[in-house]
């Protein structure tokens, strides 16, 4: 199993390249600037994937301080 985060993963092909690796039992991270569309898109990709080894990160990477933020909860809850 890898962890694997992959960032504006809440719609288009970044949102199917984690549902795909979710699928395959990998430990996923999605990324989304808007919390209603992370939440309903970790929702969506925990049940069709049948993994619940799926988190989320709410960033917008146009704010560095946010852009910081996020790098450190990732280097908490990704640290294998």
């Amino acid at each position: 199993m890898k962890h694997i985060l992959i960032t504006g993963s809440t719609d288009g092909i970044g949102k199917l390249l984690a549902l795909r690796l979710a699928k395959e039992g990998h430990f996923v991270a999605i990324h989304g600037r808007s919390d209603a569309k992370l939440s309903a898109t970790l929702k969506e990709i925990k049940q069709q994937s049948n993994n619940e080894n799926v988190i989320g990160f709410l960033a917008d990477f146009s704010d560095l301080n946010a852009v910081k933020k996020m790098a450190e909860e990732v280097a908490e809850k990704m640290s294998v």
